[in-house]
């Protein structure tokens, strides 16, 4: 049956104005119809078959390729293929990494049985954002994270499922908002003041990251990403990797591509997955005292302090010790969440048009009251042969984002904050059953808040619109020469609404506060490029190839701020800016910036033996004055694939070896859009005659420029037995030079400092990954995956007369920039139970009067000296059996809020268990617990730095797939799988007196951040 439909029509249709949306759909499907059906109306024969192993098994994923075309496919979970045509006489290509290939002339029907062989380097394909190459030609240090280890894992966001898995990454989650954001570091920290953050690449476009929010108490700007339609992630860590984002590139570059259409039948697959979450057990040191445990330490400090009998009495009925009533905190400021996330993707096309489309729910309930997640996601990628010289590829991804976010750090309305604050005795409800708001007497909440009220009435939430989308054309000028024009968007709406509620909590002073943020991003790229390869004739499998391209990029950001006092109620329909009494502010700016770029590589590649690459890249940033806009930055690598020389193959240890190097340069510009300017603000502080007044806020620095890391990598990739094991050996030295801080001026200026290019630091480190099949036989497979690494930092030059102590940390030449530096916590005095400390670094003397203590610079660190993480995947026939385990050592963390939960000067808050369990009570006593009292010493020192060192089991999966079973296949169904997943079951750590959980950021300081939670969910995996 043949439709003839008039083009003049279509689009008639779908612009005439008014036109419904419907139309406009309706429309849209009917074009991609069209072209779908262009190419089915060209069928010639098919070509079907089955690929197996020796023992029959079928072989999902192996790649088909058609000699003398472009065509190409893969097989499916059942290692099926198909082919809608096959020119006559053509051969069929077979490759797999592990197994042998082979080439076998097309038919009607082709079965193949491959057999294991050496992993094919040549077929394993690796992006950088502008190159696409093989394992073999790649001089790059590239860690990649394939679809398979993302999907269906119970994170908001996909950086959760980093961390552990690429040696020299390190994605530590610090708070259980679902949601939040997860600072990303690739070998080290990149900068002294300067964001360390990676640049994220989606599909070609430099997007926006981090915590866009300028309210919320943390959010991620990519959350709106559904890990499950991604196909793979690379990380670039050397500078032969990264040096093509030049002036972005110092501190790493994370490369996300989204799945695409495939060749073959349309593929439909449904996934589906609920449960639950419970809160992680807190360590045992750091569980609030019950309110016997409580009692006793309340009369213990006033005791030991001198107060009378009578005097204790009066104060433990002043604070109800002797009511008979008491809380859990912990119990009301925690949950049963929820848990649930669906999917439903599209999958196909002919060998001229292929389409993947997809949508997504995710909805999470945090284990703390106050705080949830939920996302609504979707991803449309269509790729087009228009012709034999022209390809058309686009793209666009959308999601809305919705998140409810609680108090953090030091405040009572953090709901954690708050669980080990509050004492047993403050009565969290009256004996009506209602929230208790009273701040008159000691058994309410004088000088702080009952969090149950603030997480029912005060509300901080997140509304976050976000579209990617991008348009590739390439032309094949000639089939050495091609044409690549790239343009995309990233677009970002997000509206915030505050509301502190006028009954309790910080909104009482101003009878209820109203904040509402709204903030837009507009963000896009430009990209032309052509490449040109060149086969040297006369040589078999000899090329050289070269890349030239000009990248443009701006970025422009409205933000708008209004803010109102004195509400009526804390009534949800009341609390819009409107009903407020009092308008307090009105705030608009804009901010933009903008990135042009010309870029160039150079590569060769000899047999896929020695292969050698170049780049050059010169950017111009608004960031930086105009004498110092533009900056160069490059880099060279080279590989030699070992195994390919004649004299290798006589011996029989190695079955590959791989020798790489590189070394280049890189840059930082992630500063503010204007920093280098000199800034005024105006104000009514500074008014005339009516008017608002100006001040210089910001002196402003003309001679700023581009902080530069100078990489070197040298690295060695060694394949065992038919490359069934593969280790990875990698050493790396980064010297970060044009380190950006500010130097102070002199007072006479009227301004505390100035930014510049000052300092100089370094990280090196090694690194170790070693995978592959421990044990496998016909039936049953041990697939296991180990990466450590160990990173070293030290500074290396700073300006005359910098402040050695900076914070918690040694500020000095020679001496890692996270070197805590404070009074050394010498013990306790057994006799009297007082605290010691040492009067100098080398633990001579001690004393009891802290202010006699020494500052000593300590060997302890606030980052990780290793990192690393240990997956293992079993399999026995259709059962699985996933655990991933991550890991950090060699590191300390400060409690910045514990002296409240440690002192017995503030004995009318409540205390760590450890402080019960260990404090001193007699003469001879020896412990590490000073005796509890008032007075109570509460300057900062050792005795609340603990030791972060942990082994967390991230994720422990059990499944099932019910594949070669015959009900299932007369059901339509080519799989079905299903599953259970639990994830953070168990954390390890080495320090007795540890309170909390020790994965925070590598400031080194724990804020009482929301606690982190396990879940436990079940799934299914339907594919059609």
């Amino acid at each position: 049956m043949v439709f003839n439909i008039h083009t003049n029509g279509i689009f008639y249709a779908l612009y005439k104005r008014g036109a419904s949306s419907f139309r406009i759909m309706a429309t849209l499907t009917l074009l991609l119809l069209l072209l779908f059906n262009e190419s089915y109306a060209q069928e010639t024969p098919a070509v079907n078959g089955k690929v197996t192993d020796n023992s029959g098994t079928p072989i999902p994923g192996v790649l088909i390729k058609v000699s003398g075309t472009s065509m190409a496919t893969t097989t499916d979970d059942n290692g099926d293929y198909h082919f809608k045509q096959v020119p006559a006489g053509a051969t069929l290509h077979f490759t797999m990494m592990g197994y042998a290939p082979q080439q076998i002339k097309a038919g009607a029907r082709v079965d193949v049985r491959l057999s294991a062989g050496v992993r094919l380097l040549d077929e394993v394909i690796i992006k950088d954002g502008y190159r696409t190459t093989t394992r073999a030609a790649n001089t790059s240090s590239i860690g990649t994270i394939g679809g398979a280890a993302l999907e269906n894992k119970p994170f908001s966001t996909f950086m959760q499922s980093m961390q552990g898995q690429i040696a020299g990454v390190a994605a530590p989650l610090t708070s259980g908002q679902p949601g939040g954001n997860v600072s990303i570091r690739i070998r080290g920290v990149g900068s002294l003041s300067l964001s360390s953050d990676p640049l994220i690449v989606v599909d070609g476009m430099i997007v926006n990251s981090g915590a866009l929010s300028g309210a919320v108490t943390t959010s991620n700007a990519l959350a709106g990403i559904n890990q499950n339609d991604i196909e793979s992630i690379d990380v670039l860590k050397d500078a032969a990797a990264t040096a093509l984002y030049g002036s972005r590139g110092s501190t790493g570059v994370i490369v996300i591509t989204t799945k695409r259409g495939k060749t073959g039948k349309t593929q439909v697959r449904v996934d589906a997955e609920a449960g639950n979450s419970t809160p992680m057990d807190l360590p045992d040191a750091g569980k609030p005292l019950n309110a016997d445990q409580y009692a006793t330490l309340f009369k213990e400090a006033l005791t030991n302090s001198g107060y009378t009998d009578t005097q204790v009495k009066e104060l433990a009925d002043k604070y109800g010790l002797n009511s008979g009533k008491s809380n859990n905190w912990y119990d009301l400021v925690t949950r049963n969440g929820k848990q649930q996330q669906y999917n439903v993707s599209i999958n196909g096309g002919t060998e001229k048009s292929k389409l993947f489309a997809s949508a997504g729910y995710f909805d999470q309930q945090a284990t703390t009251i106050g705080a949830d997640f939920k996302r609504i996601s979707g991803l449309f990628n269509f790729d087009h042969q228009i012709n034999k010289r022209f390809q058309l590829s686009t793209g666009i991804n959308f999601s809305n984002v919705d998140q409810n976010t609680p108090y953090s750090t030091q405040y009572s309305g953090n709901p954690t904050y708050a669980a080990r604050i509050l004492t047993p005795f403050q009565r969290a409800y009256n004996d009506d059953g209602t929230i208790n708001t009273s701040i008159t007497g000691n058994t309410n909440f004088p000088g702080v808040y009952n969090p149950l009220w603030i997480a029912k009435y005060d509300n901080k939430r997140l509304s976050e619109s976000r579209v990617l989308g991008s348009t590739k054309l390439k032309w094949n000028i000639w089939d050495q020469l091609n044409y690549t024009s790239y343009f995309s968007i990233d677009y970002n709406l997000l509206e915030e609404t505050i509301f502190l509620n006028p009954t309790m909590g910080d909104g009482v002073a101003a009878k209820g506060t109203g904040k509402n943020y709204y903030s837009r991003y507009f963000n896009w790229l430009t990209r032309n490029q052509l490449d040109y390869r060149y086969d040297i004739p006369g040589y078999d499998n000899f090329y050289v190839a070269a890349s030239v391209g000009y990248e443009a990029q701006k970025s422009k950001k409205y933000y708008l701020v209004a803010t109102a006092n004195g509400f009526p109620s804390a009534h949800e329909d009341l609390t819009a800016l409107g009903n407020a009494a009092t308008p307090t502010t009105a705030y608009a700016m804009n901010s933009n910036y903008a990135f042009t770029s010309l870029y160039s590589t150079a590569s060769a590649n000899y047999k896929n033996k020695y292969a050698l690459n170049a780049s050059f890249r010169r950017d111009g940033s608004s960031r930086f004055p105009k004498n110092n806009r533009n900056a160069s930055f490059y880099s060279i690598g080279g590989t030699w694939n070992v195994q390919e020389e004649t004299f290798f193959k006589q011996q029989h240890i190695l079955s590959s070896l791989k020798l790489r190097s590189s070394y280049g340069t890189t840059g930082n510009a992630n500063l503010g859009n204007y920093d280098w300017m000199p800034q005024a603000s105006y104000s009514s502080s500074y008014s005339y005659a009516g008017y608002n007044g100006s001040q210089y806020t910001i002196i402003g620095n003309n001679d700023l420029r581009w902080e530069t890391s100078k990489k070197f990598d040298v690295g060695t990739d060694i394949g065992f037995t038919n490359d069934r094991f593969m280790l990875t050996v990698e050493y790396y030295y980064n010297n970060i030079d044009g380190l950006i801080r500010s130097v102070a001026t002199s007072p006479t200026t009227g301004f505390s400092g100035v930014s510049q290019n000052v300092g100089a630091m370094a990280n090196k480190g090694w690194e170790f990954t070693i995978k592959g099949d421990v044990l496998k036989t016909k039936q049953f497979n041990w697939y296991s995956n180990f990466n450590l690494a160990l990173n070293k930092n030290v500074i290396t030059s700073l300006p005359k007369g910098t402040n050695e102590r900076n914070d918690q940390f040694y500020l000095k030449e020679g001496y890692s920039f996270n070197t805590y530096y404070m009074k050394e916590f010498a013990g306790v005095d057994q006799q009297t139970g007082s605290p010691l400390y040492y009067t100098d670094g080398g633990h001579g003397t001690t004393t009891t009067d802290i202010s006699k203590a020494a500052y000593v610079v300590l060997n302890r660190q606030s980052v990780p000296k290793a990192i690393g993480g240990f997956s293992n995947v079993f399999t026995y026939k259709g059962i699985s059996l996933g655990v991933d385990i991550n890991y950090n050592l060699g590191y300390w963390v400060y409690g910045a809020s514990d002296i409240y939960f440690t002192s017995g000067a503030y004995y009318n808050y409540n205390k760590y268990q450890f402080i019960y369990d260990r404090r001193w009570t007699k003469p001879g006593q020896q412990t590490d617990v000073p005796k509890y009292s008032t007075t109570t010493d509460n300057s900062t020192s050792t005795y609340r730095l603990y030791r972060g060192d942990h082994i967390r089991l991230q994720n422990l999966s059990l499944g099932y797939d019910f594949k070669n079973i015959g009900w299932v296949n007369r059901l339509g169904v080519n799989k079905l799988h299903v599953y259970a997943r639990a994830t953070n079951l168990f954390l390890k750590t080495f320090d007795d007196r540890l309170p909390f959980d020790p994965e925070v950021n590598y400031s080194g300081y724990d804020y009482q951040n929301m606690l982190k939670y396990k879940t436990f969910t079940v799934g299914i995996n339907v594919g059609l």
